[in-house]
């Protein structure tokens, strides 16, 4: 069992790895080919999955699993060294960001389907929520769905392609403007006459990243499908190694921080709603999931938990104590389904950042290996990546405090 200590302290089984603080960012996306297309802001990079699989040495047949899969890090990375990959995600953006960054593309397709989209005759823009009509003027939600029209009348995987450069492309006009765990309101004139110019630039970069980094048709065995990490749609025993970071115990709600994505897509207002009700419990807003009852039977608060629940101040937030215990709920769950899918012997890397709610820090690294224990598989060891300053609003209330942030290793015994 892994030891209950502070966060001042190295746990029994932790190793820092400095080495690897850079990997915990997003950065090395942000101008890698395909990796580049459309990041998430608090994405791990790509070369910290190769330092995992490194560190694994998996068949090359392999198949890797991510049941957060969020921007497809982790899918591109083992597509790109011949293993198969399968991503979920409870998101439709992360499932079409992931679907588009795996495909394999014809240039001469992508070229025709460019032209068409560009040649299309105006089309009327449909009526949009209220929210939509904020984030652009009348000018420039014109020119976006005068491009949105035909690209959803293409074929896969081209328009999954069009689809994430013009998301990609338009993120620059949006008056929603994400900040933290939400977006602020930006105000500035009307710019819709750069909008296709931008599209076409975006467009341009991604088709190079094509010449420089593509695959034939079947050669890169990879899916991003949308589902619940709580409840897999695949077949128990079937993956090799499964990386992924589900979303920080930190509130930030990222249906709200990808709003106008996920409702230029074409999802409703309702829609979104129920997305986040729900995602994970990493924020308030998320529900308790139905049909886990059986499961959660088994399931005991690890002690770390209930420490820093206890230490909370009498007049925090009511709901910062349901969300946090929610959340571990749901890690516990998730665990259980990778307990579940790792063929015998498998791994699994689940990276995770420590929070501070309160001035209370909750060791989440600590405790996500205390519940992968209950859930059936075998912590082995964490690499600590780096540590992290805390909120601005935390800091100035209880001053600094570095938080941890871990990769947490696992592994299934070969035993029945």
């Amino acid at each position: 069992m892994v030891a209950a200590v502070h966060e001042s302290t190295t746990p029994l089984g932790f190793s820092h790895r400095p080495e690897l603080a850079a990997t915990a960012t997003s950065k090395d996306l942000r101008s890698a080919p395909r990796h580049r297309w459309f990041c998430f802001p608090h994405s791990y990079s790509y070369r910290l999955v190769n330092t995992v699989l490194d560190h694994w040495d998996l068949p090359s047949d392999g198949i890797v699993a991510d049941n957060f899969s969020g921007s497809g890090t982790t899918l591109l990375a083992a597509c790109e060294r011949g293993l198969t990959a399968l991503g979920f995600d409870l998101s439709p953006l992360s499932v079409t960001v992931g679907t588009a960054k795996i495909a394999s593309y014809n240039q001469l397709s992508l070229e025709r389907a460019l032209r068409r989209i560009m040649s299309a005759p105006p089309a009327d823009s449909p009526q949009v929520p209220d929210r939509l009509s904020r984030a652009f003027t009348d000018a420039e939600l014109r020119e976006i769905f005068a491009l949105l029209h035909p690209i959803r009348s293409l074929r896969f995987p081209s328009r999954s392609f069009f689809v994430v450069a013009l998301l990609s492309a338009v993120r620059e006009f949006s008056r929603a403007v994400p900040d933290g765990g939400w977006f602020r309101w930006q105000e500035w004139p009307d710019r819709s006459t750069e909008i296709r110019d931008a599209f076409e630039g975006m467009v341009s970069l991604m088709m190079a990243d094509v010449q420089a980094l593509n695959w034939s048709e079947g050669e890169c065995a990879a899916s991003a499908r949308r589902a619940d990490a709580r409840q897999l749609p695949i077949s128990s025993s079937l993956v090799n190694g499964l990386i992924t970071s589900p979303p920080y115990a930190n509130r930030h709600d990222y249906s709200r921080v990808f709003h106008i994505e996920l409702l230029l897509l074409g999802e409703a207002e309702s829609d979104v709603t129920k997305l986040r009700h729900r995602s994970i419990r990493s924020h308030v807003e998320a529900k308790s999931p139905r049909g886990f009852k059986r499961l959660l039977e088994a399931y005991t608060p690890p002690s770390l938990l209930n420490e820093a629940l206890q230490a909370l101040p009498p007049n925090v937030d009511k709901r910062v104590e349901r969300f946090l215990r929610g959340y571990f709920q749901d890690i516990y769950l998730s665990l259980i389904e990778v307990a579940r899918i790792l063929r015998p012997g498998g791994r699994a890397a689940y990276v995770v950042g420590n929070v501070r709610h309160a001035g209370v820090m909750v060791p989440v690294d600590e405790i996500t290996a205390e519940l992968a224990e209950q859930a059936g598989l075998e912590f082995e060891v964490a690499w600590i990546m780096r540590e992290r300053g805390n909120a601005a609003q935390q800091m100035g209330r209880y001053g600094r405090q570095a938080s941890r942030e871990s990769v947490v290793l696992l592994s299934k015994g070969t035993s029945p």
